[in-house]
């Protein structure tokens, strides 16, 4: 062995003891116990993003936001007018334009006196943690990181530490809110930066929020306060090799904040944003696409991502009432899923409604829209038995956006790049039910990550979600898998008036359709 290799053998070795000894946490950790305030009767966001609070007690009102613009809107204007406090809650949120822009809003809340509460995962927060902890050092903001990494970066680093602490760290905080003055929540599925917002020049994602206002509030803020509390968030200050803000490092960021939002003035997408024909209608008080309804907010125990815990040990979460809602069902589920491994299990589940006379159908990414190969490797395996048992497949194409002369068109409008991806994470059931949420239907979220969503009761609200699965499913925008006469696959779709039939995965690579093959060969769909 020569000196280099026995010298950094030896190194890896030391880092391996190293982490074996420490903790993320830094010694002396201070924890205060924090809890949202109470609903304010006066909460301008109350009164002008929701409607008229719901007189029957139990109901909540609920809007579908479909559009990244209106959703990008929607934070800007709440964190703007918030008055009281922001509990934000995000499993990734980018150092972009959009992120910089919401991040500069959330700051002069906090400015205005408004208390902040920042609930981060650290699976991407941590390369963000230098910005992160100089946010924290503002007197109304506090920054907590959800089961941090003992490693800020470096390849060598990470792969030693999730060699050793990979089944801790292989389980994340998946759930995403926005809670503004306990008052109105947006929930779904949708992250924070450009890719989410119709923003992103490369590829943008096809999403879906609630906002929420009436007694689900509460919920959302409890479930909030639930992680918030939980062993598992550690404030940002006590987190290991987590760079210390120095004086001036806040005003600095305030600037450059600011001079971001001064340059993105007059941009196309803003202009999008101010044109927002949602907040027009929302601040003009209209309330033709407000559903007030009975409804659950679904939430996994944040202790789901212990894995010295049991699931038996956890209180019932979004998995569980999923499930129910699928058994209750006796006419139709459509489902709709950017990752969708069903697993066995959940393919078995789904024959067997098809079998007693439910139609189901589903709507995931096609592996060229597909932003994880991986997970579309433990996909494939389930296509032909799924359809062979009469459940409809639908896979949304890449470039379903696209027309001639349409990059230079979006590019000057503002409306982003268009290719796309299915980030939505839905479910109608029976014309009745509706989910939203942050659940993907795969191993990943019904066990190791924690998720949450909310299940509502309404004819009207399963009417809205269904034209958008419609319009989704149509065959401009997505391939409709089925089986030849020869019992193959085939992917249908519509080229102008006529109707076309690929007999491979469409517009994928050649390299793409291999690697997907050799993944779904290997036994990992435990971890997708």
């Amino acid at each position: 062995m020569s000196t280099y290799s026995f010298t950094r053998t030896a190194g890896v070795l030391a880092l391996a003891l190293l982490m074996l000894a420490c903790s993320p946490i830094r010694p002396g950790m201070v924890k205060p116990l924090s809890y949202a305030y109470p609903p304010a009767a006066d909460s301008p966001a109350a009164q002008r993003l929701g409607p008229r609070l719901p007189a029957e007690r139990g109901n909540s009102s609920f809007r579908l936001v479909p559009l990244g613009v209106d959703a990008f809107a929607l934070r800007a204007v709440s964190a703007e007018i918030a008055t009281r406090s922001l509990d934000l809650q995000y499993y990734i949120w980018h150092d972009d334009m959009t992120g910089k822009l919401l991040a500069y809003e959330v700051l002069k809340a906090a400015d205005r006196g408004v208390r902040v509460r920042f609930l981060m995962d650290d699976m991407d927060a941590r390369s963000k943690t230098g910005q992160l902890s100089v946010l924290d050092s503002h007197p109304n903001i506090e920054v907590r990181l959800f089961n941090p990494y003992i490693t800020r970066g470096g390849w060598i680093r990470s792969s030693v530490e999730f060699a050793l602490r990979g089944s801790r760290l292989n389980r994340r905080m998946h759930n995403k809110a926005w809670l503004v003055d306990s008052r109105v929540a947006l929930i779904g599925g949708r992250n924070v930066g450009d890719e989410y917002f119709d923003a992103s020049g490369e590829l943008n994602f096809e999403d879906l929020d609630l906002v929420v206002v009436g007694e689900l509030v509460d919920d959302a803020s409890e479930q909030f306060d639930r992680y918030w509390n939980n062993e598992w968030s550690i404030p940002i200050a006590f987190v290991r090799n987590v760079p210390k803000p120095k004086p001036g490092d806040l005003d600095q960021m305030r600037e450059r904040l600011a001079l971001n939002w001064a340059n993105a003035q007059g941009s196309p997408f803003l202009q999008r944003a101010s044109d927002s024909l949602l907040m027009e209608s929302i601040l003009a008080g209209q309330t033709t696409s407000i559903v007030t309804s009975r409804a659950r907010l679904l939430v996994d125990d944040p202790r789901k991502v212990d894995p010295d815990i049991e699931t038996e040990e956890l209180e019932s979460g979004v998995r569980e009432g999923l499930v129910a809602a699928l058994h209750d069902s006796d006419q139709e589920v459509n489902l709709i899923s950017p990752y969708f491994v069903p697993g066995d299990n959940g393919s078995k589940g789904l024959l067997l409604l098809e079998k007693e006379g439910v139609e189901v159908s589903v709507l995931t990414n096609s592996l060229a829209a597909s932003d994880v190969a991986a997970v579309h490797s433990g996909y494939i395996r389930y296509r032909k038995p799924l359809l062979e048992g009469g459940v409809d497949l639908y896979e949304m194409k890449l470039n379903h956006h696209a027309e001639p002369g349409d990059t230079e068109r979006r590019r000057r409008l503002g409306l982003g790049s268009s290719k796309a991806s299915l980030h939505t994470k839905a479910a109608i059931f029976d014309d009745r039910r509706v989910f939203v949420g942050s659940f993907n239907l795969d191993p990943r979220s019904a066990w190791a990550n924690s998720e949450m969503g909310v299940l509502i009761e309404s004819e009207e609200l399963a009417r809205q979600l269904d034209r958008v699965y419609r319009t989704s499913i149509a065959p401009q925008r997505s391939y409709q898998v089925q089986l030849d006469d020869d019992g193959k696959l085939a992917w249908v779709d519509q080229v102008g008036d006529q109707p076309r039939i690929q007999k491979r995965e469409p517009d994928a690579s050649l390299f793409r359709r291999m690697l997907t093959t050799i993944l779904s060969w290997l036994p990992i769909e435990p971890l997708l």
